[in-house]
């Protein structure tokens, strides 16, 4: 491992030098060093050059002690680690085939395009952690998108229109939590009910047509960038990063990794997992609405066609994002990763072109690797508990 780290180290370090004085040739015309290369040849050369510097010094440094092994071995068999290398490599990949993949434009686009997504993901990735899901989501969102547009309309200020959605959010998470704690319907099955009655809604209420909003100072929330940032972008990192702390640093948090993992032993506990999951049901449905409000007030419109839908892709971001579907493992900084490798994703498929029908079925086969990689990562969690009782 010593030499082959070595070997490594010293290949990337000759990989980049080239690379370097490309792009430094292309920069300075005066200074023809290469001909005919061109910056994609040269951003190839320092790309995988790096990785080959990383990976060598990696494996120089596990060959020193077995304490270094061990922690480097931690490090790298962390599901966030390969979903940094996924998402560096997709983004290069992207780059390659389009330069502007990473212009100004197109870095807006991936923001856009993933708030929402990252909004919703913070309430379904703490609720499928808790073992639970709500197919309600997107039509929850959506719902609350048209019911404040149609209060903004109304001449009803802006901050009691969105406290009102935020009570309807309360009310349909009670309505989830409770056909699913009471009445011991499948979580699957009775959320997705209530999101079909919820489409239906939208439909019947707006005659399928979008509804204007003209409130401007409530527009400008979703309007609104801090440089190249979108202000609801923004406002996902920091419910990311707030529920992330709760998470993993509160008894609560703890309280819902131990649901998620075995209810009936949380049960003995002293744990109550009903009310924990009603908590997280009317949660996610609460953090639902918001991202419809923030959708209609960046849109400038409710719509029965937005949010609806979303929710299929923070599931995917979630699982990507190393939540197990079956509940009781994962964190808030892996469906962080999960949401910008989507968004990415997404966004790269529009830059270079590609169909947009055929962007459907990339989305499809994207949730379809998510869940076979999370039955290979269950399976290998049984495996390890089996192994150590």
């Amino acid at each position: 491992m010593f030499i082959l780290g070595i070997v490594l180290a010293v290949a990337g370090v000759l990989a980049m030098i080239p690379g370097t004085l490309i792009l430094i040739s292309l920069q300075n015309p005066e200074l023809p060093l290469f001909g005919a290369a061109t910056d994609t040849l040269g951003v190839s050369l320092i790309f995988f050059g790096a990785i080959a510097v990383v990976a060598g010094v990696l494996l120089f440094l596990s060959s020193r002690n077995e304490k270094t092994r061990a922690v480097i071995k931690n490090i790298i068999d962390k599901k966030e680690f390969t979903l940094v290398i996924v998402i560096a490599v997709v983004v290069y990949m992207f780059w390659a085939m389009n330069h502007n993949y990473l212009s100004l434009t197109s870095i807006r686009g991936i923001f856009n395009s993933g708030f929402v997504m990252g909004i919703l993901a913070v309430g379904i990735g703490c609720l499928m952690i808790s073992g639970m899901i709500d197919l309600s989501t997107g039509s929850t969102g959506m719902l609350a998108g048209i019911l404040i547009a149609f209060l903004l309309n109304a001449n009803v200020p802006w901050v009691p229109a969105v406290l009102i959605i935020l009570v309807f959010g309360v009310v349909t998470g009670l309505a989830n939590a409770f056909f699913v704690n009471f009445m011991n319907m499948v979580p699957f099955i009775s959320s997705l009910a209530i999101g079909t009655i919820f489409s239906g809604v939208a439909l019947i209420i707006t005659k399928a047509a979008n509804i204007p909003i003209s409130n401007k100072s409530f527009m400008s929330l979703g309007l609104k960038n801090i440089g190249v940032f979108p202000l609801p972008f923004f406002i996902a990192i920091i419910l990311i990063i707030i529920y992330g702390i709760i998470m993993a640093n509160t008894g609560f948090g703890r309280r819902v990794y131990m649901t998620g993992g075995h209810a009936n032993a949380a049960r003995l506990a002293g744990i109550n997992p009903k009310k924990i999951t009603t908590i997280l049901f009317v949660n996610n449905s609460v953090i639902a609405c918001l991202a419809g409000a923030l959708m209609t007030s960046r849109m400038n419109m409710g719509s029965p066609s937005s949010v609806h839908g979303s929710d299929l892709d923070a599931i995917t971001a979630v699982v990507l994002g190393g939540v197990a579907f079956m509940g009781g493992s994962g964190n808030l900084f892996g469906v962080f990763l999960g949401v910008v490798l989507i968004s990415c994703f997404q966004t790269g498929l529009t830059v270079i072109g590609f169909n947009p029908y055929y962007q459907v079925v990339a989305k499809g086969l994207l949730l379809v690797a998510a869940l076979v990689l999370d039955f290979f990562r269950e399976k290998a969690r049984m495996k390890s508990m089996i192994a150590a009782h």
